[in-house]
């Protein structure tokens, strides 16, 4: 039997009927198997975004971390190829996405102020910093998981560098250059790296039926794949939560106790 072939249309009901806003911010994180039935494929994903979000922010990761790696190595915003997926890299092709000067964990942009979102990205020292283009989604942001785990909720790597976690970053400070046309910015920071686990976010995905019970995450539908949509802030508080009562509380995989969460 053949696979349904998606619309422009139908992704855009979809991402209304998930209950996201124009208006919002939003970072998205996709696996595109999961999507790539839909005419005109990641154009057509990409074209939606814009749309959808004109009078908000779309954010989407195009990370380099598995490239940039060595001393000196230079992440050239026009050459440098993502390492997170191929939705990722044709959103660094589109023109209208502005894309962040951070030479590991940086972002493609598009929407209001998207420009002035991404600058604190400009004087990133470690790999997800609190203040850079992931941390302030603590500010009234939304993360959409289009057929991809939570294990890549980047922004928790945020939540956890704002709470001091021991044992997440090489003792190492690398210097990284990013290229941005005629300018080479610097950077000095160190590596994720943790002892114990060599995935530490594979641990995140545990999160997840604790958000939903909180409603701070939840199903949606997006064309065929399974999506979750997470409030920032919610999921922020949750983690804190955690933190607190255990520092160590990520380090592996085992479960975490279930909690209420009074969100303010």
């Amino acid at each position: 039997m053949d696979s349904k072939i998606f619309t422009y249309d139908d992704f855009y009901t979809d991402l209304k009927n998930s209950g996201l806003k124009h208006t919002d911010t939003v970072m998205i994180h996709s696996a595109f198997s999961s999507i790539k039935n839909i005419e005109g494929g990641a154009k057509t994903i990409l074209a939606v975004l814009k749309e959808y979000f004109s009078k908000g922010l779309v954010l989407i990761p195009t990370h380099t971390w598995a490239t940039i790696k060595e001393d000196e190595e230079v992440m050239d915003k026009e050459m440098c190829n993502s390492c997170v997926g191929y939705l990722t890299n044709e959103a660094i092709k589109d023109k209208d996405f502005i894309r962040s000067n951070h030479p590991t964990h940086s972002v493609v942009a598009y929407g209001v102020n998207a420009r002035k979102y991404i600058e604190a990205d400009n004087y990133a020292n470690t790999p997800v910093n609190p203040n850079g283009s992931f941390g302030k989604l603590k500010n009234g942001g939304k993360i959409l998981f289009i057929g991809a785990p939570l294990s890549k909720n980047t922004f928790v790597h945020s939540v956890e560098e704002e709470m001091n976690v021991p044992d997440r970053f090489t003792e190492h400070i690398y210097t990284f250059y990013t290229k941005d046309n005629n300018d080479l910015y610097e950077f000095h920071m160190p590596r994720h790296f943790n002892a114990k686990c060599p995935h530490i976010s594979d641990n995140y995905e545990k999160l997840l039926p604790i958000m939903i019970e909180n409603n701070i995450a939840k199903k949606v539908k997006i064309l065929d794949s399974i999506s979750y949509l997470v409030d920032a802030k919610g999921c922020r508080e949750l983690v804190i939560k955690y933190l607190k009562d255990d520092i160590h509380a990520f380090d592996d995989d085992r479960e975490l106790k279930k909690v209420k969460l009074d969100l303010i």
